[in-house]
């Protein structure tokens, strides 16, 4: 398995949309199938449930991705289901956020500002190993240091994607989504770039 490299370090506020989607979209082609069927057992499972399941097969969703750039580790089907070890954890982090930002969003810019604010949530539960309050505190922080504007920009779009993409194109678009998040962590924090994810043979 080949290393992952990590990259100069960005100024703070530096975020570049135009970097977090040639890496996103990277980090979804590179894994296109496995990210896909994934995403569709998990939108089933998440249907058939009434939304129980959808937290913690979303984190899988993100843990696949997550891993690919740390441990240059090609995400297996079954890894969807990795993260309902902390079933409550994001179950709870879930039914918050929705709640929270749901109502937030009977203002519009309220639901934009706090989903900007919160975009790195699970993957710092799953990255740092982050309880839920400490996660909402530490993803403000970040979106803040790494320029807030940029961060809003990049949720607008993450939003005009979610209401365009629907039925069958929601199961490509929620991958893609996720690997544009996991991006924009990974340089948001000066830790791993998902531009250098190294392929290496299946």
């Amino acid at each position: 398995m080949e290393a992952v490299q990590a990259p100069a370090v960005k100024a703070a506020g530096g975020l570049d949309i135009g970097d977090v989607f040639t890496q996103g979209w990277r980090l979804f082609v590179d894994d296109i199938v496995v990210l896909i069927l994934g995403a569709l057992v998990a939108g089933l499972l998440s249907l058939i449930t009434v939304g129980i399941l959808a937290g913690p097969l979303v984190a899988g969703l993100f843990d696949m991705v997550q891993r690919r750039v740390t441990e240059g580790r090609r995400p297996q089907f079954d890894d969807v289901f990795a993260r309902l070890d902390r079933f409550w954890s994001f179950f709870g982090a879930t039914v918050f956020l929705v709640v929270t930002i749901g109502l937030a969003f009977l203002t519009i810019i309220g639901g934009l500002l706090l989903a900007t604010i919160w975009l790195y949530v699970f993957p710092l539960m799953l990255d740092r190993h982050l309880g839920f309050w400490e996660a909402l505190r530490e993803s403000k922080e970040i979106v803040m240091a790494a320029g807030f504007w940029q961060h809003f920009v990049l949720v607008v779009i993450l939003a005009v994607i979610a209401s365009v993409a629907n039925g069958l194109l929601a199961i490509v678009a929620a991958p893609f989504m996720i690997a544009l998040v996991a991006a924009a962590y990974f340089e948001a924090t000066n830790r791993v770039g998902a531009a250098s994810v190294l392929s290496s043979a299946s």
